[in-house]
């Protein structure tokens, strides 16, 4: 089974026979068997003709829309995967006992994976910057269990994220190196690879969550806001660590992605985003590391596939309400 990401401007996708045809200026790209192809990522301005449409919901594969600087435009899905009941449960379950200790759990998770790979960085680096961050997460990580609301748990949280990521721009080669954690727009190189990848894997999660029935808009951690898949958020956060920093620290130490793959906003406004060539090496990074098999869930399964069985697991642990029936992923 395939992913693929369309980046051409000006490409289209028809339906020829079993194919998805991809083509651009009368020329056929490629072409991906329908039995093939689990999911479509389109970049800008990719053209999707409405038989391709059709079958792509008839068989149930997901099309994400997102703009060259990462930004989100909408989704294409099938809905047949619904299930009432679970959707009915989440909203039930709003404020509850059981929402507050899976964010717990989640924080928790999250954090040990931040300091996993921190100490890995400092191996070799022997920082003492970021020895003092890692001191500092430990001892801000014992109020993740005493947080009385999801309020008061995210705003440790926030603490932990702020001294992470100051520690992590300290340890990176010096072209990529950076303060602080800045989104919307992101304000440096490195920055703008997190943005792009966290919001590739948010919307990987969003379709586990998906075709588990569960409604991505109704989180147990993040507050409900409109426009915000705050489910795939909730269960996001354990793996930001795990996939999109450790990936992007691998660009950047392998001297995979150069500081002359990326560019300023056209529009004289603020932001710095990959260029088109970037892109391109960093979606192969991204999918390439969703294929990777590991071993974290029992027997050996690909990133991709543990993204479905945690949200099968949620979806268990929500109708028995029971947070101990969900174990997030821990790196080693």
């Amino acid at each position: 089974m395939s992913f693929a990401y369309i980046t051409e401007e000006g490409a289209y996708i028809k339906k020829r026979g079993g194919v998805f045809v991809v083509g651009r200026n009368q020329e056929v790209v490629m072409e991906i068997p329908e039995e093939m192809l689990e999911g479509l990522t389109l970049i800008d301005g990719v053209q999707v003709s409405s038989r391709a449409m059709v079958e792509l919901l008839q068989l149930g594969i997901p099309v994400t829309w997102l703009s060259s600087r990462g930004a989100f435009f909408g989704r294409l899905e099938s809905t047949r995967h619904v299930h009432v009941f679970r959707q009915a449960k989440q909203i039930e379950l709003m404020d509850s006992p059981f929402y507050l200790e899976m964010g717990k759990r989640c924080i928790a998770a999250k954090t040990h994976n931040q300091l996993t790979l921190l100490r890995r960085l400092n191996r070799s680096a022997a920082s003492a910057e970021v020895e003092r961050s890692i001191k500092e997460i430990l001892s801000l990580w014992k109020h993740i269990f005493q947080a009385a609301s999801a309020e008061e748990l995210m705003g440790y949280e926030g603490v932990i994220a702020r001294s992470y990521f100051h520690a992590l721009g300290t340890a990176v080669p010096e072209a990529f190196r950076f303060e602080r954690r800045s989104r919307r727009p992101p304000l440096d190189p490195f920055n703008s690879m997190l943005s792009f990848g966290y919001t590739l894997l948010m919307y990987d999660v969003y379709t586990s969550l998906k075709n588990e029935g569960l409604h991505p808009y109704f989180g147990f951690l993040h507050a409900l806001k409109n426009h915000h898949p705050a489910l795939a958020s909730d269960l996001m956060e354990e793996w930001r660590a795990v996939l999109v920093d450790s990936m992007v620290l691998s660009l950047v130490n392998h001297h995979e992605i150069r500081t002359d793959h990326f560019v300023r906003a056209e529009d004289g406004a603020p932001g710095i985003f990959l260029t088109r060539e970037g892109r391109g090496i960093f979606l192969r990074a991204y999918e390439k590391k969703m294929r990777t098999v590991n071993q974290y869930i029992e027997g050996k399964h690909s990133y991709r596939r543990s993204l479905g069985y945690q949200a099968a697991q949620y979806a268990q642990a929500l109708m028995a309400q029971n947070a101990e029936m969900y174990e997030p992923i821990r790196l080693r």
